[in-house]
Formats: structure tokens, C-alpha cells, sequence
């Protein structure tokens, strides 16, 4: 009786392992795992029948366990055929043959369960061992055609299993064999059960453990290592290298990059041979960081310098213990290559930057130094002639300075623009001045044309904005001379109005539009482009540089605005600029009325300073007779030097109000002449005012950096010049002129 009772107990742990495996098939997420499920599931009635054999008291109850049993392996059999299709990826074969199988599986049962009524498969005699009656079968003819349905099922799942173990190679084999081996152990149980004719079929313990084996083998075993294969070639065919360490510094892996550049062996390498003993120096003590090395590499070709970055990390456990540290090696040779190249192209930039900063400066030194001759006595002839024919030619050479002028400026500023050094300055402004200015400047040069010049404002526009009035007024200068140069009949209208965008804030826009040559649609897009003209043949006789609308359209594009063009030929151009603003005061402009020009103004000094007394300095004689007969009304009492050294002999000997003092002069520049001036002598306290034709980017901000009080350009503004010294002077000394 106890065989019966191990028996039974040892079919009940069969079928809880059973019920294991199908809570753990539940979780594949495979097509095939609905097959094996199924299969399983049979599995768990065979056990339960061969409970069933075990507890029997009669024929009758053995013949139908049996049945049951018998049939249940059919179905085991069917499910793990259609298994084996699936996980060997023959899909199509399954979807014919499941048709086929299940009617001869099923007829098969229907034959199996007919025997209880004909005897016809098996018949039941009564065994009695160790003083207990066993049930068990005897095989008749019938049996053996469900015997051959089994065993044709079971070896159809081996052809394709085999088949697909062919057809792969290297791991994937792997997974195929275990299956296979799973089924042919299951097989051979159950022949050496009715070879031998057991008391019970022991082979049913196996089905449990047969599922639960190939359970693990599709689900965890064979993606597991396919994994660690997977990412071990990987890792060897990565372009880095990869050296582990465990816990006592002992070499457990170094991938192909590690070994074909630095020939570790990690059989025997340890942390103190190369190149990780020069690594963990640079390194100390710390859990992870990285270095950069040069290292000779002995290849085919000879010995060759590479670079190489080497990071380190030490690797802790889940509760932070330590488990191992690695190293990973880049080749940086072809990053560190770029970067030289990099690094000398910069300073190739740099340098050629440098040298265009240079020339511009020059350029505009040695233009602006005779052209401050030219306009300054003309400025003087002007003055002091009654003639009005001589005071007209005066206004031509001045008109035609300030053509020149205006195209030394516009280099400078496209390179200003260039090197980003153009800034907003913004303030509070009063629009109507801008308007006013521009006016003045060109009723004159639209004049000359027979041209009209009108300037339109909305009332409402408030009277006080807030924004870089120089710029604004150096956009609009820009749009107005060129709308004056292509325009041969009618005129120019400037129109400025506003589209409030918030409490405080609006969209300023400007409208210039002229009745000049106009500009084909396919060339708009040109016309901001850097020393580029369209319609040569019509512009050829025009002055300028091509630059002003590059500079406008940069100058917008700093201060968030817009610039747009609409134009016909023969009728016209309307350039619209549209420019964020902020509001200052709201009370509205009100009416405006075209200025009122002074065409040919006479000129009257803004103060008057016999007391003061001012030190000219500048290696041109004419230079200093310009400054000299600018400043003539004013009654200024000056006294010129010709060279720094001059210069600072006086200044030992007498202390002056203020000091204009030149820039590049032979010898002791103006740099080196304002040291000494400002550190020794009795004009260390001395303003002293940088009076120069270096007028390139910046210059300004450097100048004023080293101490002087103030920066003027040449050719000498007249004005500009009377503003600065009133700016400087003793207050007590200066008379304002009404």
C-alpha cells in the first residue's frame, strides 16, 4: 500500500509544479506560449488520472482512468506539436496540418472512450504486488494505431526541431536542441514504462518537470544568454575598449580594442602594468574620472602617436558595495586632430580679423587725416568769406566731404556689425527730433535734385519713446540718401506713425517712399545684400558703397524690428521699417508742420573762454591750424605741439585746462605721451581728449578704458567739437553765447 501512497504523492507534486509552470507561461507574451499552456494543461489531466489508476477499487473505475489517461496524451501531444511549429517558426505548417491533426487526435479519442463498451484497445487484469492489487492494461491490436498516432506526432515535432537546428547556427542551435532534448527525454520515460510493464507510469512526473524545463529555456535560459553573447560580441566590436576589474583587482575581461591596441592579456594583466599603472596615478584615489594620453603604438607600419581618453568608474551593488571597477578607452586621435585643426583655423581667423582691423584703421586714418584738412578749412573758408559764390563752391567741398565721409563710415560700421560689436544704447527720445534732424540733413541734397522732401507724423504718436535714437536716425539716414540718389523727378515722403502692442510699449513704423527708378520684383531680394548694386546700368554714376541697406537691415534686425520693400519699376519704392518701442510719455505729438530749413547757415561759436587755456597736440602743422582756426571765435588761448615729447616738455612747465591730443604721432604715440602727461608734470588732473581719424570699432570704449575723458574723430565736427570742450572745461571759465 505505502508504493501506492508514494506514488500518489509523488503525481501531486508533479501537478502543483505543473500549475507553477502555467502561472509562469501566463507571462509570455508569444504565440507559441498558448500552445504549450494547452499542452501543459493536458499534462494536468494525465496526472490526475494516473491518480486515478493509483485509487481505483475495481476494473470499471481503471478502465475509465485510463481512458482519460490515454486521451490526455493525445492532446499533450497535439498542443506540443503545434508548440514545436510555432517556436521553430514553422507557421504556415501549423495552420495546415492543425486541421488534419485535431480530426485524427480526436477520433483517436473517440476510439479510446468506445473501449469501455468493445475492448477493443486494452483490456484491464488485476496485479497483485507487495500485497496490494494494481491495475494495469494489456495492449491489444487497436492500441498500437494510437500508439503510431503518438509517436507519428512526436516524431513530425523532432523532423522540424532537427530541421530548424540545421538551418541555424552558433546560439540559436541552442534553444532548439534543449527543447529537443526535453521531448526525448519525456519519450524515453514512457517507452521504458511499457517496455517493463511498472506497476504505474513514473513518466507522468516528468511532464511537469519537462514544462517547467522548457518554461525556463524560452523564457529566461536561452534570451539570458543569447543576451551575454550577444553583448560580449558587441563589446568586442564596439570602437572603445573595455577592461574589468573584480573586487581584488584581478583582470576578469579586456575586449579585442583593449588587446589589438595595448596587447593585454587578461589572463595575467593587473592594475600596475601599462597603460593602466599611468592612468591610476593621474587618477589618485578617486571612484571615477577620466584622462587624456599620447601613447606610442607599435603597429604593421612602425611605432605611431595616439590619443586616448581613459574613464574609470568603480560599480556597486544594489545596497552600495563595491563588486568591481572598469576602465573604458577611446581613441581620441581623429577628435584631438579636429580640434588642432580647429584651433588653427581660429587663429588663422583671428589673425586675419586682426589684419583687417588693422588695415581699416589705417584706412581710415590716412583718409580721415587729409580730409580733416580739407573740410576744416573749408569750414574756415566759410566762415570768414562774404562772398556768397565762395560760400556756394564751399558748400560743394563740403558736400563732397561728406560723400566721402559717409562711405569711410559705412565700411566701419558693416565691420562693426561683423564683429558684433554693434550695441543699443537705448533712452528716452523725442521722435520728432529724428524727423527734424533728417530733414536738415537732406532738404539741401534733394534740392540740389529739384526734388521734394515731405515729412509726415501721425499727431497721436506719443512724444516720448524710449529706444537707441542714433541707430533709429542711422536706419533712416540709410533709406532717405538712397531713396534721394534714385530719384531723378517728384520726391521723397517720410512718414512715421505707431500700432500700440501694450500699455507701455508700440511698434514705431516708418514708411519712406519715393517716386525714383523703382526695382524689380526678382532683385528685391538683392537689395540687402553687402556691396552688391542692382540695375548696374542705371546706377552706375551713383556714389556709394552698396553698403547702407546691408547696415539697415542689420541695424533692424538688432533692435527685433522689420524691414520690408515694395517697389515698380518707373514708379517707385516704399521701404517700410517697423521697430519695437517702449513709450516714455504718452501725451501725443500733435501736429506737425515741415521744418523750416536754414539753407546756407551762418555760423555763430557756442561760448566764449578767454581764460581758458588748452594744449593742441598733432604732427600735421595743418591739422593744428584747422583745430586752431575752428576754435578762433571762442577766444581759447591755445598753444600747439608738433610731437609727444612737445607735448610733455610743456606740460612740465605749465598746467593746461585741457589737452587734444593725436593719436598716432611719430615717436611717442598718443598712448605713451597721455602716460607720462597723466603721471608726472602738472597735468596729471588735466582732461585730456583723444583727437584722432582712428575711428574703427571700439576704439572708443579703449580709449576712454586707458583714462582719456573723451573721444572725438576727425575730420573735426565743428559743433562737436565746442559740445566737448564745454563738457570739459572749467565751468567758471566757459561763457554760453545766446
Amino acid at each position: 500500500m505505502y508504493i501506492k501512497i508514494i506514488y500518489v504523492f509523488v503525481y501531486c507534486l508533479a501537478a502543483g509544479s505543473i500549475f507553477i509552470t502555467l502561472n509562469y507561461i501566463s507571462r509570455l507574451k508569444k504565440s507559441y506560449a498558448l500552445s504549450l499552456k494547452k499542452a501543459m494543461i493536458a499534462a494536468l489531466v494525465a496526472i490526475i488520472a494516473n491518480i486515478a489508476i493509483a485509487l481505483s477499487f475495481n476494473e470499471l473505475t481503471a478502465q475509465t482512468a485510463y481512458c482519460f489517461y490515454f486521451a490526455s496524451i493525445d492532446w499533450i501531444l497535439f498542443h506540443l506539436f503545434g508548440f514545436c511549429l510555432s517556436y521553430t517558426e514553422h507557421d504556415e505548417e501549423k495552420h495546415r496540418l492543425k486541421l488534419p491533426a485535431f480530426i485524427v487526435m480526436s477520433a483517436d479519442n473517440a476510439s479510446i472512450f468506445l473501449n469501455i463498451i468493445f475492448g477493443h484497445c486494452f483490456y484491464i487484469y488485476r496485479n497483485y504486488a507487495h500485497s496490494t492489487v494494481f491495475f494495469q492494461t494489456g495492449f491489444l491490436p487497436m492500441y498500437y494505431v494510437h500508439l503510431a498516432i503518438d509517436y507519428v506526432a512526436v516524431l513530425l515535432s523532432f523532423i522540424f526541431i532537427i530541421y530548424r537546428i540545421k538551418k541555424n547556427y552558433s546560439f540559436y542551435r541552442t534553444k532548439y536542441i534543449l527543447i529537443l532534448s526535453v521531448l526525448l527525454l519525456v519519450v524515453a520515460l514512457n517507452i521504458i514504462y511499457m517496455a517493463m510493464s511498472l506497476l504505474l507510469d513514473a513518466s507522468v512526473i516528468f511532464y511537469g518537470v519537462a514544462g517547467a524545463l522548457i518554461s525556463f529555456s524560452i523564457h529566461t535560459f536561452v534570451p539570458r544568454n543569447l543576451m551575454i553573447e550577444s553583448i560580449g560580441t558587441a563589446v568586442n566590436e564596439m570602437n572603445e575598449g573595455l577592461i574589468l576589474f573584480d573586487i581584488n583587482d584581478s583582470c576578469i575581461y579586456a575586449n579585442d580594442f583593449a588587446v589589438k591596441h595595448f596587447g593585454i592579456d587578461a589572463s595575467c594583466f593587473t592594475p600596475e602594468d601599462e597603460p593602466i599603472a599611468t592612468v591610476s596615478r593621474e587618477l589618485g584615489s578617486t571612484s571615477e574620472g577620466f584622462v587624456d594620453h599620447t601613447w606610442e603604438i607599435e603597429g604593421s607600419g612602425g611605432s605611431e602617436t595616439r590619443n586616448y581618453r581613459f574613464k574609470f568608474k568603480k560599480l556597486s551593488d544594489s545596497k552600495g558595495r563595491p563588486i568591481c571597477s572598469y576602465y573604458m578607452i577611446e581613441d581620441t586621435t581623429e577628435e584631438v586632430s579636429y580640434l588642432n585643426q580647429i584651433k588653427e583655423a581660429r587663429e588663422n581667423a583671428d589673425y586675419a580679423n586682426s589684419a583687417k582691423s588693422t588695415f581699416l584703421a589705417n584706412m581710415s586714418h590716412e583718409i580721415r587725416t587729409p580730409l580733416n584738412s580739407i573740410l576744416g578749412m573749408n569750414e574756415l573758408i566759410m566762415r570768414s568769406s562774404g562772398d556768397p559764390l565762395i560760400r556756394v563752391y564751399s558748400m560743394n567741398i563740403n558736400s563732397a566731404g561728406d560723400v566721402l565721409l559717409n562711405i569711410i563710415n559705412d565700411v566701419l560700421d558693416f565691420s562693426k556689425i561683423e564683429a558684433g560689436k554693434t550695441e543699443i544704447h537705448p533712452h528716452d527720445y523725442e521722435p520728432y527730433k529724428i524727423l527734424r534732424d533728417c530733414f536738415y540733413f537732406f532738404e539741401m541734397v534733394a534740392e540740389k535734385k529739384n526734388l521734394y522732401l515731405h515729412i509726415k507724423c501721425d499727431p497721436e504718436l506719443p512724444s516720448g519713446l524710449y529706444g537707441d535714437s542714433r541707430l533709429i536716425g542711422q536706419i533712416l539716414s540709410n533709406i532717405v540718401s538712397n531713396a534721394v540718389k534714385y530719384t531723378n523727378s517728384g520726391g521723397v515722403t517720410l512718414d512715421m506713425t505707431f500700432d500700440e502692442t501694450g500699455k507701455d510699449s508700440l511698434d514705431l513704423i516708418i514708411e519712406v517712399t519715393d517716386t525714383g527708378i523703382g526695382i524689380k520684383q526678382e532683385d528685391i531680394p538683392l537689395l540687402f545684400d553687402s556691396f552688391k548694386r542692382i540695375n548696374e546700368e542705371q546706377t552706375a554714376s551713383i556714389q556709394g558703397t552698396g553698403l547702407g541697406l546691408a547696415i539697415t537691415k542689420e541695424l533692424v534686425a538688432l533692435m527685433d524690428g522689420s524691414i520690408n520693400v515694395k517697389s515698380e519699376p518707373g514708379k517707385g519704392s516704399c521701404f517700410t521699417v517697423i521697430l519695437p518701442q517702449s513709450v516714455s510719455d504718452h501725451s501725443p505729438i500733435g501736429p506737425l508742420v515741415n521744418p523750416v530749413s536754414n539753407k546756407i547757415p551762418k555760423y555763430k561759436e557756442s561760448f566764449k573762454a578767454p581764460d581758458a587755456h588748452i594744449l593742441l597736440v598733432d604732427d600735421s602743422s595743418t591739422n593744428l591750424m584747422v583745430a586752431e582756426g575752428l576754435l578762433r571765435t571762442t577766444d581759447i588761448q591755445i598753444d600747439k605741439a608738433l610731437s609727444g615729447d612737445s607735448a610733455i616738455e610743456r606740460c612740465e612747465h605749465f598746467k593746461y585746462d585741457l589737452i587734444l591730443l593725436d593719436h598716432r604721432m611719430p615717436l611717442k604715440d598718443g598712448i605713451e605721451t597721455f602716460k607720462i602727461i597723466s603721471s608726472s608734470g602738472l597735468n596729471t588732473e588735466t582732461p585730456v581728449i583723444m583727437l584722432t581719424a582712428n575711428a574703427i570699432s571700439g576704439m572708443e570704449e579703449e580709449y576712454k578704458n586707458i583714462g582719456f575723458c573723451d573721444y572725438l574723430t576727425k575730420p573735426i565736427n565743428a559743433s562737436e567739437l565746442e559740445t566737448v570742450l564745454m563738457k570739459h572745461l572749467p565751468k567758471d571759465k566757459v561763457k554760453l553765447t545766446s
